[in-house]
């Protein structure tokens, strides 16, 4: 996996290898808490066709966001890069403000899950100048954890990443893609999940919403009990420039739960709001 440094650490990150546009349209994905950029469907990570057989795509995935060039990146102290977890999003922003500077991407549409749709919030209300667009997965302003969910990540880790797994996936969901993203929570450890979780916490940014000046796309969920799809539609209208597309039978990780329709939406708003 390739690395670069931001900081005094690297991070790591894939990239599906297309070339440069003539309008510089770059896709860059940012993972939520506890994950690492593995959690991104393959496809979207790579364009060799053969990976659509593997990991966490299906057959049917049309590929439509290949024709872009995609980063993803392991957040520090995630997946293979290095540094160490932040107990806050805005310090996590920095990290991706210094990754877009160093490998010099401009015209970026930032794509984050949940945390990282937080992350992307930030940068976007901050006006970063390298943003395009940004889109929010299973994302809000603010992001509610509950004091027993923190002290559980200190005192009693599996059993409350087992019942975080648990209220994230719609019930319908494969036990294949639940223990996938529980085994990575595990990998990451106790100390990485508690200060994403406690930086989730600590986030809100619901009173700057009318500062982004960039198109905002939502996706949501009816079956997402982290972020209640009422809260998404509301955000959604406090935005200058904001969609919001609603899956349905489908819990907080859209882009794993319903990859192709997630492709669609995001392929969609490139081919129409951010057609150059």
């Amino acid at each position: 996996m390739p690395k670069v440094t931001v900081g005094d650490h690297e991070l790591s990150y894939s990239f599906n290898s297309v070339d440069t546009r003539d309008d510089g349209l770059t896709l860059v994905l940012v993972h939520g808490a506890g994950g690492q950029l593995a959690d991104w469907p393959v496809a979207w990570r790579s364009n060799a066709d053969m990976t659509r057989l593997v990991g966490l795509t299906p057959k049917s995935h049309d590929g439509g966001l290949d024709k872009f060039p995609v980063y993803a990146v392991d957040l520090p102290g995630h997946g293979e890069s290095g540094g160490a977890s932040q107990r806050s999003v805005d310090a996590y922003a920095q990290e991706i403000a210094g990754f877009m500077d160093a490998m010099n991407l401009n015209n970026v549409f930032l794509i984050g899950h949940s945390m990282g749709a937080a992350i992307a919030l930030t940068l976007a209300v901050g006006h970063n100048p390298r943003l395009a667009a940004i889109s929010m997965i299973g994302g809000s302003s603010k992001l509610a954890v509950s004091p027993a969910i923190l002290d559980g990540l200190q005192n009693a880790f599996e059993p409350t990443v087992d019942n975080i797994i648990k209220y994230s996936w719609h019930k319908n969901t494969t036990d294949f893609f639940k223990q996938k993203g529980r085994q990575r929570m595990i990998e990451a450890g106790a100390d990485v999940v508690y200060n994403d979780f406690f930086a989730c916490s600590q986030y809100d940014l619901s009173d700057r919403l009318g500062d982004v000046e960039v198109p905002v796309l939502i996706i949501a969920s009816t079956g997402d009990r982290m972020v209640p799809v009422d809260m998404s539609k509301e955000m959604a209208g406090a935005f200058k420039r904001g969609n919001c597309i609603v899956l349905e039978d489908c819990g907080h990780f859209q882009h794993i739960e319903q990859t192709t329709r997630v492709a669609d939406a995001l392929t969609g708003f490139l081919n129409g709001e951010l057609a150059g």
